[in-house]
């Protein structure tokens, strides 16, 4: 399901992050096993540098609480160390869950970014949030629900705080942008500390085919069927990749293989997901960082599973931050906490090294259960199918 296109069209009146940026942040993931590491600063396209991923929604007082300080911290080792043998460990600790149950499969995730502004002689960083809340039935018969909302523009930090105060907390600031970029694309910014901007949709599909499409259509059935053993799901896959290969996909198995990572984000068995696991720790794609602190406060265990470094950002007057992309699971479950998570590998101004500059974190609500999605009040009823 292409939530980011949903998201960007539904709003017309929503802040960036433009469709250039997604497409620019897509597009270097997913080419990342064909390009070699940049050793010169080639200049980017300018754009927001901005949430880059797609998903689902979090209760928004949690996250303001949370999201206030975006630096990475190091927390203890919570699973062995040696190489990617820490996902092997983890995998035996999934394997052991219990199967869940219920009635929907609920996805909710918060899109969030920073931005350099100025306003009143101050200059100062502001933070982006955007929601997605995804309710998929295990039952086709019952409706699909996708709801999009912009949660606030706001100071990122106690810091940026007073120096928006100081420079009269202004309602509207200008972004700061790289010399020579066009003022269409520089444009003032609106703070905001209430949502605005909610849209949803609402549909029955028949069918059941899961939105996320990144290894195939998978129905839920389907996904409940894949094995549980990591020689089996490679197989499995194969033949997905065999049925596709000359459609959609069109990649070697090996890259195909690189993104089963994505079965960690699916409504599969922990079973499935720890052959997930035990199967792409052998890939030479991946490699496990170590412990981390997610964008939310969360202890997390850091993996790229595809080339993460090598990659440069725009951020204020600079266009050339050098920026590493990150996974981060939860180190007892195997959930995913965050994806796409872009950390500054050098400081700027106004940007210190180890800072998330933008990042898809997984609320705690995401997971099955038999609560059904409501109709969002004060929300407007989008015209566009779900995809």
């Amino acid at each position: 399901m292409d939530e980011l296109s949903l998201l960007a069209r539904s709003l017309p009146d929503a802040a960036p992050p433009s469709d250039e940026v997604f497409e620019r942040a897509r597009a270097r993931l997913s080419t990342a096993m064909d390009q070699p590491v940049r050793t010169g600063r080639p200049r980017l396209i300018r754009g927001w540098t901005l949430a880059a991923a797609a998903a689902t929604v979090a209760v928004i007082t949690t996250v303001i609480a949370l999201v206030s300080n975006l630096a990475v911290a190091p927390v203890p080792m919570l699973v062995p160390a040696g190489g990617n043998d820490a996902l092997l460990s983890l995998a035996d600790q999934v394997a052991r869950l219990p199967d869940d149950t219920g009635a929907y499969w609920r996805r909710s995730v918060i899109n969030n970014g920073l931005t350099r502004v100025r306003a009143g002689g101050k200059t100062f960083n502001v933070l982006y949030s955007a929601q997605t809340d995804l309710w998929q039935p295990r039952d086709p018969r019952d409706p699909v629900q996708l709801q999009t909302r912009q949660e606030f523009m706001r100071p990122a930090t106690p810091a940026d705080e007073r120096a928006w105060r100081a420079a009269g907390s202004p309602e509207w600031v200008q972004r700061v942008c790289t010399p020579g970029t066009r003022a269409q694309d520089c444009k003032r910014l609106r703070l905001r500390t209430k949502p605005w901007g909610c849209v949803y949709t609402r549909a029955a599909k028949p069918g059941g085919v899961f939105g996320d499409r990144r290894l195939g259509e998978f129905t839920l059935a389907d996904l409940a069927a894949l094995p549980g053993d990591a020689a089996q799901l490679r197989e499995k896959l194969h033949t997905y990749w065999e049925a596709d290969r000359d459609g959609r996909l069109k990649s070697s198995f090996d890259e195909y293989l690189s993104w089963s990572t994505a079965l960690l984000e699916m409504p599969v068995r922990p079973a499935v997901k720890a052959a997930a696991l035990r199967l792409v720790a052998g890939l030479p794609t991946t490699k496990v960082s170590g412990p981390i602190t997610d964008p939310l406060g969360r202890a997390g265990l850091a993996v790229a599973f595809v080339k993460s470094e090598g990659f440069f950002a725009e951020f204020g007057e600079d266009d050339e931050v050098a920026e590493r992309y990150t996974t981060i699971l939860d180190p007892w479950t195997g959930a995913v906490l965050a994806t796409n998570a872009s950390i500054a590998a050098e400081s700027t101004e106004g940007l210190q090294k180890g800072t998330f500059m933008h990042y898809t974190a997984w609320a705690s609500e995401t997971g099955w259960t038999d609560d059904r999605p409501e109709r969002p009040r004060d929300c407007k009823l989008g015209d566009r199918p779900i995809p």
